[in-house]
């Protein structure tokens, strides 16, 4: 059997799920009224039908469906049909394709032609479509069953033809793999070879220029792997250029056997460093979709660039139109003659699914869902915000053949044509069957997809080019104004509402149902565990369960279990950007790399002013040794900073550090006020130091002696400790009480036994009258300050290891145990609001002062061993920030042990550098990256470990002031 090169036939004639067999020269003859017509051209065989392609470019390809065929009889050097029913397909042809822009005519009459086989065995071509014919009758897994053996028989004999291998080039998959290209609703079947070098693929048929389409692993930037149907065994490969090689294998395990080898042969040939990098990135960002969030809530990433990746991460793909990208409507108005982009009424609410944007609508959608038995699943909706059907209604300008190979010949009825913009937005917010959501296309350029430049033609009338709104001059005048609407500030604070409801909590479940978000049970097929599991608990088979995802739509894959995080920064976007830089218009994996967060100043996630709190944490185990006195040092304003612009990053960047006598030895606690310096130590003991009055030289301090008051409280080790008032303190040790002592009586003024171990840590709330305690008893105790001392208000007993770090704010205690969990609870209730596992033991936590919060947000924020810095909004319990500050660290910082924040525009950490020198760090936390660093101490010279921070606090007044004198203070130790 022989295959030619045919650049004129476009495979989207054939039926959506048929096959393309085999091809021959043939001659068509047709007797019609005694007069024999003869049409030179080539016969296809296919699954479904025979197709013939005349040599006459301008004469109508002719398809004859087996199952309108009564017979098919052998001659001399070829074959006759008969049948009742055939088709006529007129094509268009512009430089080296085949385009079909009118629709399919089918004819109903009696029709005999015979086909001359020419440079073949007739006879073979004849038996071949008898078998398909048989095939086209039988049930539809019977029918599927025949021609893959069919398939198998024909391409038996087929190799990958390994000349198109360089010289130095070693084949790794011996023979090759079948595998189908994936199009959109197009699948081209061939083989495909892997070398050392490049990715090949064969197609086969062959109806391109090129005999194989060659792919460098050097190009390559991404391997995706996807779900294709119901079963994930397709590879989505991305180049560097932006291009897209999507193939889908027979097996999972020929799926899994080549995503290794590429995986392999790209980690061998990268050899530089910074090429090595590039690939770590490239393969780490889909996996850590963190890593994208944070770029795009610090501004570096644009708010299409991140919904692109999300689409891209949770499955999507262009060239599947079953899971095709989804993008928001975002614009309302499309009947001003103006639009104004500072108007909130001007863009559509994002918080609410499209099908409940009308109320009206939604009372009907309600209703009905309410009378559905109770016997099966209700939902809302019954069709999705994505098919086929959709994304094809919005690109029939440029794709004419989809929407003709999805309606069988015909386009869709003009009523349901994209005919307006304003039409199709009236209908999103008026129809019961429409409920679409854009693509991406709306936001890009060229967009050329929304002219007839095809000129197509439907039965009714010309289609013509879109009708858009008064507001817009020209296509790209309203590509430009709908990205600039989507770049804008108003739309980049609501859009983590929409992203909820498409890739995150709000997707499925309660959370659907409150949001009024459930979709056709079959949407959810796959979009949370595997699609086999999908199969299993619908019941269906795989082509039915196939069938039903494209007719329905299906849900992206889960991205986020909790509330998406705000952005922090919102970059300013003109609406003649998109056209000043064709970088905007890119994919995500080409617009992100070498992405960065932003130098410039960002805007706050929640301005807080004077929220700031401290992080700290006692002993994760015993009390810590120290065999010389701690170097304890400040870092104090550079003199034009005031009270008030010291609590912002410029203020803070300026300050520079000056060093402190020894303070204690032994130090395990250190806390103060507005006036003392306080700290306890394993000696039971508890010193007192006034801090500076005025700003003094930067050395005087070294020269002048301090007088100090020291107090003996136990022979025990005193192990945590936290200020009430100015000489009012609550003490934590290892007789297991907390006790509150007076400094200026000298004495202790009340002891609690609530502990059954250590008390760990002590943390006080803004308004001090909360004290709450962490023991290695695992238990977590809640007081209230009273005038006569300390009264149990509280005990939580939910972790299971020692506490290590503890906070409390308002009704609420936040504390976490050295086996990484870390617990917020309400204290009215007692029960866990906040339950979350962090990647190292817990360093610190605190809480935010929400009576000091413009929103009313409390946060609460927890630091790890392993440098990750995590911010939660407790509101809704989702996470808002993760700062890897030890990973990203331009200073070097490896370890972190103390934080204190505003929760809004800045952390301070306090660690150690590789160099064994006490670090502190600045972080700007809407950039999300480090922005200055000190360096506070030399490293041991006696060579032992090296020293680092365990303490950071801000001596500030009790209203939450900055101290311009001192501004923060810091603790080192040696850590022995």
């Amino acid at each position: 059997m022989s295959f030619r090169v045919d650049r004129r036939f476009n495979l989207l004639i054939m039926e959506e799920g048929e096959d393309y067999i085999a091809d021959v020269a043939a001659t068509m003859a047709l007797t019609r009224r005694n007069q024999v017509a003869e049409s030179k051209g080539r016969l296809r065989i296919c699954s479904k039908s025979l197709i013939f392609q005349p040599e006459d470019v301008a004469a109508s390809i002719i398809k004859f469906p087996y199952r309108h065929m009564q017979k098919i009889e052998g001659e001399t050097s070829g074959f006759c049909i008969e049948c009742e029913h055939f088709v006529q397909v007129a094509t268009k042809t512009g430089g080296t394709e085949t385009r079909i822009v009118a629709p399919f005519s089918i004819l109903k009459s009696k029709f005999k032609p015979s086909f001359h086989v020419h440079y073949a065995n007739a006879a073979e071509y004849q038996q071949l479509a008898q078998r398909l014919r048989c095939a086209a009758s039988m049930s539809f897994s019977d029918g599927q069953l025949e021609v893959r053996q069919i398939l198998s028989e024909v391409t038996a004999d087929v190799r990958f033809d390994v000349s198109r291998l360089g010289h130095r080039e070693t084949a790794l998959l011996p023979g090759g793999l079948w595998v189908r290209q994936v199009e959109p609703l197009l699948e081209v079947r061939g083989l495909l070879q892997l070398s050392n070098e490049a990715i090949y693929f064969q197609p086969h048929p062959n109806f391109s220029s090129e005999p194989v389409k060659q792919v460098p692993l050097s190009d390559v930037l991404h391997v995706f792997r996807r779900v294709y149907g119901v079963q994930a065994k397709a590879l989505e490969i991305i180049t560097v250029h932006g291009g897209c090689l999507y193939l889908c294998f027979e097996a999972h395990h020929q799926c899994d056997q080549v995503e290794e080898l590429l995986q392999e042969q790209r980690v061998a040939k990268v050899a530089s460093p910074s090429s090595r990098s590039l690939l770590d990135d490239a393969e780490g960002i889909l996996q850590n979709v963190r890593k994208m969030t944070a770029l795009w809530q610090s501004g570096a990433c644009s708010n299409f660039h991140y919904l692109d990746f999300l689409n891209c991460a949770a499955g999507r793909s262009r060239n599947d139109f079953s899971q095709y990208p989804v993008f928001p409507w975002v614009i309302a108005d499309y009947t001003s003659p103006y639009l104004n982009l500072e108007e909130p009424r001007s863009f559509r609410d994002l918080s609410k699914p499209v099908g409940a944007l009308s109320e009206k609508r939604l009372t009907y959608f309600r209703e009905r869902m309410a009378g559905m038995p109770e016997n099966q699943e209700r939902f809302l909706y019954g069709t999705h915000y994505s098919t086929p059907a959709y994304v094809i209604y919005w690109l029939l300008r440029s794709m004419p053949e989809r929407m003709l190979r999805l309606h069988n010949g015909h386009f869709d009825a003009w009523a349901r044509l994209f005919r307006s913009v304003q039409e199709a937005w009236s209908s999103v917010n008026e129809s019961t069957t429409s409920l679409m959501e854009l693509i991406p296309e709306f936001f890009v350029l060229p967009a050329q997809w929304l002219e007839n430049s095809l000129h197509i033609v439907t039965p009714e009338r010309p289609l013509g080019d879109v009708e858009l709104p008064r507001w817009a001059s020209s296509v790209t005048d309203f590509i430009c104004k709908l990205r600039a609407a989507l770049e804008s500030e108003h739309v980049s604070q609501m859009l983590p509402s929409w992203i909820d409801l498409i890739f995150g909590f709000k997707q499925s479940g309660e959370a659907a149902v409150k949001a009024d978000n459930v979709f056709h049970p079959v949407c959810y097929a796959g979009s949370v565990g595997s699609p086999e599991e999908a199969m299993k608990s619908y019941g269906l088979p795989m082509e039915v369960l196939e069938t039903q995802l494209q007719e329905f739509g299906r849900m992206p894959r889960q991205l986020f279990f909790e509330a998406h995080p705000p952005r922090l920064r919102t970059p300013k976007w003109s609406t003649t950007k998109l056209q000043e830089d064709a970088q905007h218009s890119e994919p995500w994996y080409k617009a992100v790399q070498g992405l960065k967060p932003v130098d410039a100043r960002a805007a706050s996630m929640a301005p807080v002013n004077g929220n700031s709190a401290e992080g700290y944490a006692g002993p994760t185990s015993g009390v810590p040794r120290y065999q010389r006195g701690n170097a304890n040092g400040t870092m104090g304003s550079a003199g034009s900073v005031g009270s008030r612009g010291i609590g912002t990053v410029s203020g803070l960047r300026s300050l520079s550090s000056r060093p402190v006598v020894p303070f204690v030895t032994g130090m395990t606690g250190i806390s103060c006020c507005s006036s003392n310096l306080y700290a306890v130590g394993e000696d039971g003991c508890l010193r007192v130091q006034p801090l500076p009055t005025a700003d003094p030289p930067f050395d005087a301090e070294i020269e002048k002696p301090v007088a100090r008051r020291n107090f003996r409280i136990s022979p025990m080790p005193l192990s945590a400790l936290a200020v009430l008032e100015s000489e009012l303190l609550a003490l934590g040790g290892h007789d297991n009480t907390v006790s509150l002592y007076s400094t200026s009586c000298g004495s202790s003024l009340s002891k609690s036994s609530m502990h059954a171990d250590t008390v760990t840590c002590l943390g006080v709330s803004h308004c001090k009258s909360l004290l709450v305690s962490g023991s290695r008893d695992q238990s977590v105790v809640a007081w209230q300050v009273t005038p006569s001392g300390l009264k149990n208000d509280v005990i939580f007993d939910d972790l299971q290891q020692p506490v290590v770090c503890a906070a409390c704010s308002g009704s609420l205690v936040l504390a976490a145990a050295s086996d990484k969990r870390l617990i917020c609870w309400d204290r009215r209730s007692g029960q866990a609001i906040l339950d979350r596992e962090l990647d190292g033991i817990a360093t610190a936590c605190a809480l935010s002062d929400a009576t000091a919060s413009a929103s009313g947000c409390t946060y609460a924020a927890g630091l790890d061993n392993a440098g990750e810095l995590r911010l939660w909004d407790l509101r809704q319990c989702s996470e808002s920030l993760r700062l890897q500050t030890t990973a990203n660290s331009p200073s070097g910082l490896v370890t972190a042990n103390c934080f204190l924040t505003d929760f809004s525009d800045w952390a301070v950490l306090g660690g150690a550098a590789p160099t064994g020198h006490a670090t502190v760090v600045l972080w700007d936390i809407p950039q999300q990256r480090e922005i200055h660093s000190w360096i506070l101490d030399d490293p041991d010279p006696s060579g032992g470990n090296a020293l680092d921070i365990r303490f950071l606090l801000k001596p500030g007044a009790a209203s939450g002031t900055w101290r311009p004198e001192v501004p923060l203070l810091c603790a080192s130790s040696s850590g022995r």
